[in-house]
């Protein structure tokens, strides 16, 4: 291998692990993170959040949403007009997010829909996130 190449492989070596990042959906704004335990006590449908914590549920067919578990609390996210979709096998990483609280019990159909696919209680909730982009760490 050239010496130039091996340096090159060092230096890419060394990068933090920020550079594994993969980005989903628009760029985070970089809002100031909230509390997922905030956001589910005082729901205020519309308001723009981030969120951190660590991807609990991932839809089985699509990546079409993701469940965001922050200590023992989970929230159900979907994706701004359908227009991303996560991978699938990102269950158990750490995720940073940014969307709108969506305030809305869903239709029983749609629930039972979406824990076919891998949903939890989190997917029957009366609170939701509309994420517009997602970082997966």
């Amino acid at each position: 291998m050239h010496r130039s190449a091996l340096a090159l492989a060092a230096v890419l070596a060394a990068l933090p692990a920020a550079a594994g990042t993969r980005s989903f959906g628009k760029p985070l704004a970089g809002l100031a993170p909230s509390t997922l335990q905030a956001v589910l006590a005082k729901p205020e449908a519309g308001k723009a959040v981030r969120l951190e914590g660590t991807v609990d549920a991932v839809c089985r067919n699509k990546g079409c949403w993701l469940e965001l578990k922050q200590g023992e609390q989970s929230v159900h996210v979907t994706f701004a007009g359908y227009s991303f979709f996560v991978p699938k096998d990102v269950v158990g990483r750490p995720v940073a997010l940014e969307g709108r609280v969506v305030v809305r019990r869903p239709p029983a159909g749609e629930v039972e829909h979406l824990q076919s696919e891998g949903a939890s209680e989190a997917a029957g909730a009366g609170v939701s996130i509309e994420a517009t982009g997602v970082e997966v760490r």
